[in-house]
C-alpha cells in the first residue's frame, strides 16, 4: 500500500512539472506522440476548469482524467501547494482501495472483473443522474433571484405586454383561477391540470401496451439489457432501496407520520395521509386486476413474484407517500435552499426505487412508468381535494363574519 500511494503520488507530480514547463501548447504537440488530441485536451481542461482541485482527486479513478489532469493542472499555473494536497489525497484513496479490494477478492479476481465491467454502465447512469439533480438544486439555490429577475424582465417585453393588453379578459380569468386565494383558485386550477396531464401520460401508456405499441418492445430490450448488466453487490443495493417503496414499509411510515399528525392536531395534513397511501394503494390494486399484464420472464430471475406488473406497486407507492412528504417539506419549511433539497432528494429517491424495480427484473419500464403517472395523478386528486375543502370552509367563514347581524327591535 505503501510503495503505491507513494508512486501515484510522485507519479503525478512529474506530469504536474511536465505540464508545467511544456505549457498547453507544448503539451498538446508532445502529446500527439501519445495519441493526444485537441478534442482530448479541451475536455480534460473544461472538467478541470469547473472543478478545480476536485478534478485532481477525482481523476485518480478515471482512465482518462488520471492520465492528463496532472498535465493540465501543471500547465494552467495550479499551486503546487494545492495540486499536492488533492493529489496526495487521491493517490492514497485509490491505492489503498485498490490494494484492499484485490487482497479481499483474492482468487475470484475474474468474478469480480465480470460484475465490475458489467455493473459500470449501470452505475455511471445512476451517479450521473444524482450529479445532475445535486447540481440543479446547487444552481436554484444560488440563482433564486436571477430566476425571479428574467421571468420579469421577460413580462416587460414588448410583444409579452401587446398580448397581455389583447387578451385582458381572457388572462384576467386566469389570474382569478391563478390566485392563491379562494375556493375556485390557483390550488384548484393547477391541481387540475397535473391530474389532466398525468391521467393522459397513463392513458398514451395503456393504450400502449393494449395495442402492442413499439413501446413494448423498448420494454422487453431494456429488461434483457439490464438483466445482463446485473452484479451480486448491486443487486443487494437496488433490494435495500426497493424495499424503502414495498407496502409494508410504506404502510409502516404512513403510520408514523398520522401518530405524528395527530400529537400536533394537524387534521388537514392527517386527512392528506389517509386519502393518498391507502386510496393509492386500493387504485393500484384495481389497475393492476383490469389489465393483467404479466412480469418480465427470464431463465434465471433474481425475484420470483406471481403477481401482476402493471402498474408498479412500489413505483406507486414511493411516488403517493415520498411526495406527499415533499409537499409537507415545502409547506413548512421557509428557507428556499432546503424546498429545493427536499423536492429533489424525494425524486431521486423515487427514480431510484422506480429503477430497482426494473433492475430487479419484476417490472418493464412502462410498467414504472404509468405508476408514476398513476401516483402523480392520485397525489394531485387527494391534494387539491383538501385543499379546495379548506379553501371553501375558510370563505364561508369570513362570509359569515361580514354578514351584518339581524335587526333587533
Amino acid at each position: 500500500m505503501v510503495l503505491v500511494c507513494i508512486g501515484a503520488v510522485l507519479g503525478d507530480s512529474i506530469g504536474y512539472e511536465v505540464g508545467r514547463r511544456l505549457g498547453p501548447q507544448g503539451l498538446l504537440r508532445f502529446g500527439r506522440w501519445f495519441r493526444l488530441s485537441q478534442k482530448h485536451l479541451e475536455h480534460v481542461e473544461e472538467f478541470f476548469h469547473r472543478h478545480g482541485g476536485k478534478a485532481v482527486f477525482l481523476g485518480r479513478f478515471t482512465a482518462l482524467l488520471r492520465a492528463l489532469t496532472p498535465f493540465v493542472a501543471g500547465s494552467s499555473g495550479m499551486p503546487y501547494s494545492r495540486f499536492f494536497l488533492y493529489n496526495a489525497a487521491g493517490g492514497i484513496v485509490w491505492g489503498i482501495g485498490f490494494v484492499l479490494l484485490g487482497y479481499f477478492v483474492g482468487a475470484s479476481w475474474r468474478v469480480v472483473e465480470h460484475w465490475i465491467g458489467e455493473a459500470g454502465a449501470v452505475i455511471g447512469g445512476l451517479l450521473a443522474v444524482v450529479l445532475a439533480l445535486a447540481r440543479v438544486w446547487r444552481w436554484l439555490v444560488r440563482h433564486e433571484a436571477d430566476v425571479v429577475d428574467r421571468w420579469e424582465r421577460f413580462l416587460s417585453q414588448s410583444w409579452v405586454a401587446a398580448l397581455r393588453r389583447r387578451f385582458t379578459p381572457q388572462i384576467a380569468f386566469l389570474q382569478a383561477r391563478l390566485t392563491p386565494g379562494g375556493y375556485l383558485g390557483l390550488y384548484l386550477t393547477v391541481g387540475a391540470l397535473v391530474i389532466v396531464a398525468a391521467a393522459w401520460v397513463f392513458g398514451g401508456i395503456a393504450q400502449d401496451i393494449i395495442a402492442g405499441d413499439p413501446l413494448t418492445v423498448v420494454d422487453m430490450r431494456f429488461a434483457v439489457w439490464l438483466h445482463g448488466h446485473t452484479a451480486p453487490p448491486l443487486t443487494t443495493a437496488m433490494l435495500a432501496i426497493s424495499s424503502l417503496g414495498s407496502p409494508v414499509v410504506v404502510a409502516a411510515f404512513s403510520l408514523l407520520m398520522a401518530a405524528v399528525l395527530i400529537s400536533q392536531r394537524s387534521w388537514r395534513r392527517l386527512l392528506s395521509v389517509v386519502l393518498t397511501v391507502p386510496g393509492g394503494g386500493l387504485l393500484n390494486m384495481v389497475l393492476k386486476q383490469i389489465f393483467h399484464r404479466p412480469r418480465p420472464a427470464f431463465d434465471h430471475p433474481l425475484l420470483h413474484l406471481t403477481s401482476h406488473g402493471f402498474p408498479s406497486g412500489h413505483a406507486t407507492a414511493a411516488v403517493l407517500f415520498y411526495g406527499l412528504l415533499a409537499v409537507f417539506a415545502v409547506q413548512t419549511v421557509r428557507s428556499w435552499r432546503w424546498r429545493i433539497l427536499a423536492v429533489l432528494g424525494a425524486l431521486l429517491l423515487i427514480m431510484l426505487i422506480g429503477f430497482s424495480r426494473r433492475y430487479l427484473g419484476v417490472h418493464y419500464l412502462s410498467d414504472v412508468l404509468a405508476a408514476d403517472a398513476e401516483g402523480v395523478a392520485w397525489l394531485a386528486v387527494c391534494l387539491t381535494a383538501v385543499e379546495t375543502l379548506r379553501q371553501l370552509h375558510a370563505s364561508r367563514e369570513d362570509g359569515a363574519k361580514e354578514r351584518p347581524e339581524p335587526f333587533l327591535s
